[in-house]
């Protein structure tokens, strides 16, 4: 059944919708501080770019279900696209703070319609029969986009500078669009939907989970600025490597040792609390680097891939047992959007609270928030899961 899940349309889908979160996560380490800078103004205030980008996606998500029924799936997955590349450009233009937040707002619309588009695309491109993995692997896909442009963006910004660095972020969400060319969408007759609804944007039975969900990601969004900033660094041989590139490989391998090794033993509520154990014991290596230590930081950084490769695809299927028939669509959108909110709340806090100032407090932050979503978890979310799922088959 391999063949039925790898198609080329599937595959053009999912890379393309990894190039687009390369492509805006490349951004999200470096553009408060640019930003800051060109504009003369605190870190402080250009840190509300990405709540304000976050108000853009839920303002747009009601208007999720009319506008993809009403439209052709793959032309607003497109259009909304290349949209978001445009207020990427818009970067290099903004001259003031207000400017800079009207054009945030604008791309978290952009984003969020393609982001769901996105997802119920790879859905329509899946045969029936392979669509609970592939949700894991178009999720999968979206991880390893954000990490892998997290990684790139660091690099680039201190090699080259902010310049090439948008250039490039423009170059690689240009190639996403043209990943779409060639993608059979098959024909699907219009249903008549509410202007606005819930669906395919929020699954209020998942709504406990979001909430677990966001509490963690809100971690590595705290720590990005913190890490850019920090004398943390790891090196490997005379060359200095992004912490979030070794991050990725932990990632990856996470990911091959479930797929290929463990094949399911773990069950899930076993996978979230060893990777949540996993993000603490990374965190707190971290935090007690004073010097560059090549063990001590290549340990703390695969650790921390490897929490992200247990927590993430865990959380989604929870997400995908909450939900009723054909709202697969609705618990991946859920799933993204509460990750989002975690991530853009942990940056936003690490600007507020001047990420320059003592480093150190954001991982012991870190420490507390994770530790916190850990006794959330086991009290209250996995509890609730149990009486609340739907489904029971693993994804």
């Amino acid at each position: 059944m391999a063949n039925v899940l790898w198609t080329s349309h599937f595959v053009r889908v999912s890379v393309a919708n990894m190039l687009l979160f390369v492509s805006l996560y490349m951004l999200y380490p470096v553009l408060p501080v640019v930003m800051a800078s060109r504009l003369s103004v605190p870190i402080t205030h250009t840190g509300l770019l990405y709540l304000v980008s976050m108000l853009g996606m839920l303002f747009i998500g009601p208007f999720y279900n009319y506008l993809i029924d009403e439209c052709k799936r793959k032309n607003i997955f497109r259009w909304a696209f290349v949209a978001m590349i445009a207020t990427i450009a818009g970067y290099a233009l903004v001259s003031s703070l207000t400017e800079l937040l009207l054009l945030c707002f604008f791309q978290g619309v952009a984003f969020g319609l393609t982001t769901t588009s996105g997802i119920t695309l790879a859905i329509d491109v899946t045969h029936a029969s392979e669509r609970n993995s592939g949700n894991v692997i178009f999720s999968g896909a979206t991880r390893l986009g954000m990490i892998l442009g997290i990684a790139l963006g660091v690099s680039l910004f201190g090699l080259y500078g902010f310049d090439l660095l948008l250039y490039i972020s423009i170059g690689i969400g240009a190639l996403g669009v043209l990943m779409l060319s060639g993608v059979y969408v098959p024909f699907r007759a219009p249903l008549v939907t509410k202007i606005c609804s819930y669906d395919r944007f929020l699954l209020p039975r998942a709504l406990l989970p979001a909430f677990n969900l966001a509490l963690i990601a809100f971690v590595p969004g705290m720590l990005l600025p913190v890490l850019l900033h920090s004398p943390v660094r790891v090196w490997v041989g005379e060359v200095s490597v992004p912490f979030f590139a070794v991050a990725a490989v932990g990632f990856l391998l996470m990911i091959l040792l479930l797929k290929f090794i463990f094949r399911g033993a773990l069950k899930m509520w076993l996978q979230i609390v060893l990777g949540l154990i996993l993000m603490i014991v990374a965190i707190t290596f971290m935090s007690q680097v004073i010097l560059p230590q090549i063990t001590e930081l290549l340990l703390a950084a695969i650790l921390f891939g490897l929490s992200l490769g247990m927590i993430a695809p865990q959380f989604l299927n929870m997400f995908v047992k909450l939900s009723q028939h054909c709202q697969r669509g609705t618990a991946n959108t859920t799933h993204l959007l509460a990750w989002e909110i975690g991530i853009t709340a942990g940056i936003a806090t690490a600007c507020w609270m001047d990420v320059s100032a003592r480093p150190e407090i954001f991982y012991q932050i870190g420490v507390i928030s994770t530790a916190v979503a850990l006794v959330f978890f086991v009290l209250v979310t996995y509890p609730y899961f149990k009486r609340k799922k739907v489904r029971s088959r693993e994804l």
